[in-house]
């Protein structure tokens, strides 16, 4: 039986911690070494043989001023900055996909792998990126 894990757990796999369990969606280490950010299943897709990951849905005024997203878009910064745009992920599956907030049905580490980012815009927080083997 496969292990489940709770949102703080699958990032502290990471030795990453969450400011807030309900609306953090990224983590850091305490020493910033490692970023991990939540992204979602249905989002992951396959591309010329590769996982890629496209997030600019439904970026509007409000998601822009919850918490989560203003942390998120600092972590990705510093990903950009300080970690050539490398992550790790931590996949979620959406209760329902349609949903606005999403909450997480179940979720855990993608152990293995890192994902780096292709692009990033700071100002809304949109961001493309793949997986790294």
């Amino acid at each position: 039986m496969p292990r489940t894990w709770t949102k703080t757990d699958a990032f502290a796999h990471f030795g990453t911690t969450l400011t807030n369990a309900r609306w953090s969606w990224s983590g850091i280490a305490l020493d910033g070494s490692v970023v991990a950010l939540v992204l979602w299943q249905d989002v992951v897709k396959g591309r010329d043989g590769r996982l890629t990951y496209f997030d600019d849905e439904d970026l509007d005024a409000e998601w822009r001023r919850r918490p989560g997203h203003t942390e998120r878009v600092r972590h990705l910064a510093i990903c950009r900055d300080r970690h050539d745009g490398r992550f790790r992920a931590v996949i979620a599956r959406a209760v329902d996909v349609t949903a606005d907030p999403r909450d997480i049905a179940s979720c855990h580490p993608q152990e293995g792998v890192w994902w780096r980012l292709d692009e990033f815009d700071e100002a809304t927080g949109a961001f493309r990126a793949h997986v790294e083997r």
